[in-house]
């Protein structure tokens, strides 16, 4: 499955000249060598092209502008200073000395064009530099905006967690989850950390549950698990009242769906479950299996581990269950802190599901 062409893939946007200028170039190694190197040689070409077409005076100067333009774009105000004098000294002086212009140019000329140059240089070289700062402070805004989204992201989802367990570690334990399986199917670690911060508000629905139901002890009846259905359309309710959910929202409404169907509230299949939810799908049922809960006792992950694959092609999907299972074997250092983070409270007494409408271990593992 190419997973990288989903709904992020598509909805990537293109880059944009505001994502251009933001670039810090002017630190970068690389691109300030390649730089020195094309503005020298546009100079350069410049020189001979106003040669080729019979000297000065020549409209073809103004493509002088070019380099200089560039110099400042790359290194700001000293870029397009510095830019300005070798292009100024190229086709001014120094051309005529080297017998590489047709017709002589006074010293008058050579001297305007080279002010005009500078004037150039300097004021669009100013204006990156200025613009490159703007966007350092909005850039700084920004963050501290998405962490105070954040920070009310998790307090939401520890309140609406602390109904169900006796804290709210569980959605940060998915969220680390949904974030790592997202990047095994290759994408982006901007979509991925989206995931996963979105899958720590999988169950706000519950907020709506009563806590006779969420917290029973025991299986729930047909009746109990009638409203226990609910909560992912509750929780995409919930999350439809605020901009910049939406990968939250998906995720809270399908998180329950299974991929031969049988799950709710919608009866998705396969593709048409969207891959966040598909991701959150395998990462809550894993995290619940592996942690006490008020009406179940953990299990050991080894444990937790043949029954996703067991159930891959039914429950979960079954390339994001092989990926699961071989990102555990393959970094021994996330399965042991997943195995850490499990708190055993004596699984060998632990209650066995009775067979029923819903009778597969995750559907009680992840109320």
């Amino acid at each position: 499955m190419a997973y990288p062409t989903s709904t992020f893939a598509r909805n990537r946007r293109s880059l944009t000249l505001p994502d251009l200028v933001s670039v810090d170039v002017s630190r970068l190694r690389s691109i300030r060598l390649l730089g020195v190197a094309v503005i020298g040689l546009s100079g350069l070409l410049v020189l001979l092209l106003v040669r080729s077409t019979g000297g000065t005076p020549n409209p073809l100067n103004h493509l002088g502008y070019l380099p200089v333009l560039l110099a400042a774009y790359i290194f700001g105000l000293r870029g397009g200073l510095s830019g300005a004098l070798y292009v100024g000294i190229l086709l001014g002086p120094v051309a005529p000395a080297l017998g590489l212009v047709g017709t002589h140019e006074s010293i008058e000329v050579s001297a305007f064009r080279g002010a005009i140059l500078l004037i150039a240089g300097a004021t669009t070289g100013a204006l990156f530099d200025r613009v490159r700062s703007n966007l350092v402070d909005l850039r700084s805004v920004t963050i501290e905006v998405v962490d105070r989204q954040r920070d009310g992201m998790v307090a939401l989802a520890r309140g609406a967690e602390a109904k169900d367990t006796d804290t709210g570690d569980h959605v940060v334990r998915v969220q680390e989850i949904a974030t790592e399986l997202a990047l095994a199917t290759g994408l982006a670690s901007e979509t991925s950390a989206s995931i996963g911060w979105s899958a720590m508000l999988h169950d706000i629905g519950k907020l709506h549950v009563p806590d006779r139901i969420l917290l029973k002890p025991g299986p729930l009846d047909r009746a109990e698990w009638d409203v226990m259905r609910l909560h992912p359309v509750w929780g995409a309710e919930i999350l439809a009242q605020g901009a910049g959910f939406e990968v939250a929202r998906r995720i809270a409404r399908s998180h329950h769906e299974n991929f031969d169907g049988s799950g709710y509230p919608d009866g998705l299949a396969g593709d048409a479950i969207p891959l966040e939810a598909r991701i959150v799908r395998l990462a809550d049922a894993f995290d619940a299996i592996t942690h006490g809960r008020p009406y179940q006792a953990a299990r050991p992950v080894d444990w937790a581990l043949e029954e996703i694959d067991r159930h891959a092609g039914s429950q979960f999907d079954p390339h994001l269950a092989r990926l699961f299972l071989d990102m555990l074997e393959r970094d021994p250092g996330l399965s042991s802190r997943l195995q850490q983070a499990r708190r055993p409270d004596g699984w060998e007494g632990a209650w066995t599901p009775v067979p029923g409408p819903f009778g597969h271990v995750q559907d009680e593992a992840s109320r």
